[in-house]
């Protein structure tokens, strides 16, 4: 049996609309099921949590953005139950990695194959990544968006403007990036990301060459920039061409640390969750999730 976890609110009711047609598609195709709406923050998580540890589900399939996606992995990452996607959300970078299609019933036929794939996912003491991070800059759009009344009506366009509004204000800072136990200290940063998949902040290919199945955690850090030219380069952050800029540095690593003078707000999977410092750990093929192909594609 299939267990629907659905944000009702995520894409501003998007969540219950996108149900709807599952719904429907479900019953007429006699497909045994059972949904579970979400109440509160949180939520999701305990409800995977607590379907792993009864075993009576199959699969777990979430209904809305990436913090609905972060809150099921988190309740499912160390088990055998893998978790499906359909997006709902106003930030669906997840999704769009993993190549889920966009119209709810392909997306609820890709899952019902049933290709189960396992993926990286990366340790934050507690908490746990499913597809990216990030601080900086980058944090503190991911709490102007969370704040914004418009965060369910304009989809990335959302990021991009409260992108624009945090550009006027932000002061870089003195950062610390230590990877694998080696010290890099930069000035002026204006964001380091860290992904297991290419995409964050509503579609922006922050690391282009990121995979959930290397071990890795791709990292990318942009310092010693005026404003003015972090204006000129934002735009070609969406086809990942940025990286090709002196200013752009990446690593690859399986433990990450961050430190800075002056604390950064932390997101996760597009949640923010505090300030410096952080540190990741990757956990390799710790999750299971339903890949819209087969393995050996």
């Amino acid at each position: 049996m299939y267990l629907f976890i659905v944000n009702p609110v995520a894409g501003n009711g998007q969540g219950r609309k996108v149900w709807s047609q599952v719904e429907a598609s479900l019953h007429q195709r006699s497909i045994p099921f059972r949904v579970e709406f979400t109440k509160r923050s949180g939520h999701a998580k305990e409800i995977a949590r607590i379907a792993a540890s009864q075993g009576n589900v199959s699969a777990v399939v979430a209904i809305g953005g990436d913090g609905t996606i972060h809150e099921v992995g988190n309740g499912l990452v160390h088990t055998e139950i893998p978790v499906g996607f359909i997006p709902a959300g106003s930030g669906n970078d997840f999704s769009l990695a993993q190549k889920v299609p966009s119209h709810p019933e392909q997306a609820l036929e890709q899952i019902l194959k049933h290709h189960v794939r396992r993926v990286d996912t990366a340790d934050l003491g507690g908490r746990t990544m499913i597809g990216f991070a990030g601080i900086g800059f980058d944090g503190r759009v991911a709490e102007t968006v969370n704040r914004s009344p418009m965060k369910g009506h304009l989809g990335r366009f959302n990021y991009i403007w409260s992108a624009l509004q945090t550009l006027v204000r932000y002061q870089p800072t003195e950062t610390t990036l230590t990877i694998d136990g080696k010290p890099y200290t930069y000035q002026g940063v204006w964001l380091i990301a860290i992904n297991n998949t290419p995409y964050y902040g509503g579609g922006m290919k922050i690391c282009p060459q990121a995979v959930n199945t290397d071990g890795l955690l791709d990292v990318c850090c942009v310092s010693n920039l005026t404003r003015n030219q972090f204006i000129r380069i934002f735009p070609s952050v969406f086809t990942g061409r940025h990286i090709h800029h002196p200013s752009i540095t990446l690593f690859r690593g399986k433990e990450i640390t961050i430190t800075s003078p002056t604390q950064s707000i932390i997101h996760v999977d597009g949640e923010v969750i505090g300030k410096t410092p952080l540190s990741l750990a990757v956990q390799p093929q710790s999750l299971s999730v339903l890949h819209p192909w087969e393995e050996s594609s």
